[in-house]
């Protein structure tokens, strides 16, 4: 310990106070960032060069997601509805979240996301880092929340180790109750490729998520995109969840894929003709044919064949 009176004589102490001296708010938020991770943000340099839509693709699906996120509260019989699913097997343009959270944000909806992936960093593989990163961005995007969210990181210097549940509660629904604040668009949380984290981790990160939304407070609606495993079908087919669910999105063959991966191809073929002094005719009409059959509807194998 300090000492204060070193090499001191003759002194007296008749009354010594204590005072605990709270960090500053900017060193509590700083904690926050030092728990999320960059990454999973859909406009993060590390998602640079992520998959997203080509102009003029999947228009349908992106306009179906968007279309839900904005008008979805204006019915009143489905006032309930806070959650959608959009699934299909990969390579079916789930990559379309990345676009609508580009739309949400030039048209000045609140949008949190959360990019899951298998092939990145381990905090976005796994639970460790989701409500840190949701947190961060709604405390950027609604500076009233800075305060709230610092004194709950100031009462539990533990809550970064605690289960989601607990960060939920201390991070985003207790500093939400506790300001007032008015939303001129919908809110909209974004979550891609909640298959991709970790087994242990996709139904504790499903189930805060729908505990959220049954908070006054909370004033966002959920958008969860993941291949069609079975703990997102047993999940979204739990009837006595159903009244929270959109009826789910499922990216097949009613959005007439072939036409948008034509478009990827003949988009992806035109640049490597301009890289390589490539005829304009190449590749044939015939070749093309051949890739969009074995295709089969699947973007993964257009991205492989690219």
């Amino acid at each position: 310990m300090t000492s204060f009176f070193t090499n001191a004589r003759d002194v007296s102490v008749n009354e010594l106070k204590v005072i605990n001296v709270s960090p500053p708010i900017g060193d509590l938020l700083n904690d926050l960032t030092s728990h999320i991770t960059l990454g999973a943000l859909h406009d993060s340099s590390e998602r640079c060069n992520a998959p997203k839509c080509l102009p003029e693709t999947r228009v349908t699906v992106q306009g179906e997601i968007y279309s839900w996120i904005v008008h979805s509260d204006q019915d009143p019989e489905q006032k309930m509805v806070k959650i959608q699913w959009v699934t299909g097997p990969a390579g079916t343009g789930k990559s379309a979240m990345g676009s609508v959270a580009d739309t949400c944000k030039q048209d000045g909806v609140l949008v949190l996301t959360f990019f899951f992936a298998s092939y990145a960093s381990l905090d976005r593989q796994r639970k460790t880092a989701f409500i840190p990163t949701l947190a961060y961005q709604l405390a950027q995007q609604l500076p009233a929340l800075k305060d709230p969210v610092s004194q709950a990181i100031q009462d539990d210097p533990l809550l970064f180790k605690k289960n989601l549940h607990v960060q939920m509660k201390a991070l985003i629904l207790m500093p939400l109750q506790q300001v007032t604040f008015e939303l001129k668009m919908p809110g909209v949380v974004l979550v891609d490729g909640v298959n991709e984290c970790e087994d242990q981790d996709q139904l504790e990160i499903l189930e805060v998520l729908r505990e959220a939304t049954l908070d006054p407070a909370f004033p966002f609606c959920i958008v969860i995109a993941s291949h069609p495993e079975r703990v997102f079908q047993e999940f979204f087919n739990n009837k006595s969840h159903k009244s929270l669910f959109a009826p789910p999105l499922v990216l097949d063959k009613k959005y007439n894929p072939n036409n948008d991966i034509l478009l990827f191809f003949q988009a992806k073929f035109s640049e490597h003709q301009r890289c390589y002094n490539l005829s304009p005719s190449w590749p044939s009409q015939e070749i093309l044919a051949i890739l969009l059959d074995q295709a089969s509807g699947q973007f993964i194998y257009a991205a492989t064949v690219i």
